[in-house]
């Protein structure tokens, strides 16, 4: 081999490196549209946030602030399950002066031994959690549903399909547009057979490593329980649509583990939503 070749094939590799390692904040845009959606939530802006992990996103709170959104949804796992919360809670504080906020849990947050005393803290700092409840965000009059599903806090299949459709149950059907906030995407399988409007998870990660033109790599290791293999999983981030319901996964913000995040920069996703033209 040449040295020129060498010389060609040692930077095209070093630029696909950098590219892949770019840790720099993306922001992903989305509209949902649907004519179940009442009129005076047409042009209704949302920001998703998941999986932060205490991460360090210095882009974050100004592209939040340009963006000027009318809710911030958090899709679980602000915090690792051990350590410190600070930067979790740090966070929540400044989400709060941009627009409310509303959050369910992740299998980490749970985890944490003190995870009592971390949601005490950030619901004093004025963010919302939810549990297994469904909650109405209202505008001149008209309402708007957003259910939110705790994470199963378990491994094995059968306790977690037993918690989901108890908690599906006491939910019940809602008659009008309703989106519901659940952490791990690997379940969304689960609610197939559910009326909600639009789903939005995380827990995916993006598959840790996503491979150009192909997906995400792996999942998480608490997500081996589900039928889906943990190699390309099905669900790793984007956009995906069942029976009617659109989903939205998140990629998330931070990285729970010593291996880093390749081609797959932290995510943050501005949502729209639209109302149907008759």
């Amino acid at each position: 081999m040449n040295k020129l070749l060498k010389t060609a094939l040692f930077a095209g590799g070093a630029l696909a490196a950098v590219k892949g390692l770019d840790t720099r904040l993306e922001v992903t845009y989305e509209t949902v549209v649907s004519s179940e959606l009442p009129e005076e939530f047409d042009g209704y802006k949302i920001v998703h946030l998941s999986d932060y992990h205490n991460d360090t996103i210095p882009e974050l709170i100004p592209e939040i602030r340009e963006e000027d959104p009318d809710l911030i949804v958090c899709t679980g796992d602000m915090a690792d399950d051990k350590g410190t919360y600070l930067p979790a809670l740090n966070l929540v504080q400044r989400l709060v002066k941009t627009a409310p906020c509303i959050m369910v849990t992740g299998n980490h947050d749970l985890w944490r031994a003190d995870y009592e005393q971390m949601e005490k803290e950030i619901t004093e700092a004025g963010a919302r959690f939810l549990h297994n409840e469904r909650v109405f965000v209202s505008r001149n009059g008209e309402k708007l549903a957003i259910a939110g599903i705790d994470d199963p806090f378990a491994c094995e299949e059968k306790r977690i399909t037993a918690f989901l459709q108890r908690t599906k149950e006491e939910l019940s059907e809602y008659d009008g547009f309703e989106i519901l906030l659940f952490h791990r995407a690997n379940l969304l399988d689960e609610f197939a057979d559910c009326s909600f409007d639009l789903i939005l998870s995380g827990h995916m990660h993006g598959g840790h490593v996503r491979i150009p033109g192909i997906g995400g790599l792996a999942a998480p290791r608490s997500s081996y329980s589900s039928k889906e293999s943990m190699f390309f999983p099905r669900y790793f981030g984007g956009r995906y649509e069942m029976n009617g319901t659109v989903m939205i996964v998140n990629r998330g913000l931070g990285n729970p583990t010593i291996i880093p995040r390749l081609f797959n920069r932290p995510e943050m996703i501005v949502i729209t939503l639209k109302k149907a033209m008759s």
